[in-house]
């Protein structure tokens, strides 16, 4: 679970982030960005019908939640991202969704670079 200062939780905020931010692509995941001038960054998740039944909705939430808690002490305070899970997230493992979720963010400029980076 994200903790609640990095949940974006009302409908509003959430159809706004959806109609008026950016948007990157992913096979897996869209991610919608948009500013909001506070001090910390805060997330939704949403995951249509179409991408299966309830256990399949909640298991896709579940690994992008996770995926997004790993980033947490990486990413730039002051932004709301909406993750739009695609048909695709039913049969994601937990290393895809993690890869996709990174490359979003870093696509959007929401992760603090590593310097020392190691491996590939």
């Amino acid at each position: 679970m994200l903790p609640r200062p990095n949940r974006l939780r009302r409908s509003a905020d959430i159809q706004h982030v959806r109609r008026n931010g950016r948007r990157s692509y992913h096979p897996l995941l869209t991610l919608y960005v948009m500013n909001n001038d506070r001090a910390n960054a805060r997330f939704a998740i949403s995951v249509s019908r179409r991408v299966g039944n309830a256990v399949v909705r909640n298991r896709a939430k579940r690994l992008v939640r996770e995926a997004i808690h790993g980033q947490l002490s990486q990413l730039e305070a002051g932004w709301d991202c909406l993750f739009v899970a695609s048909p695709e997230m039913a049969t994601a493992s937990f290393a895809e969704v993690q890869m996709a979720v990174k490359r979003l963010l870093l696509r959007a400029n929401l992760l603090h670079q590593d310097t020392g980076m190691s491996g590939s």
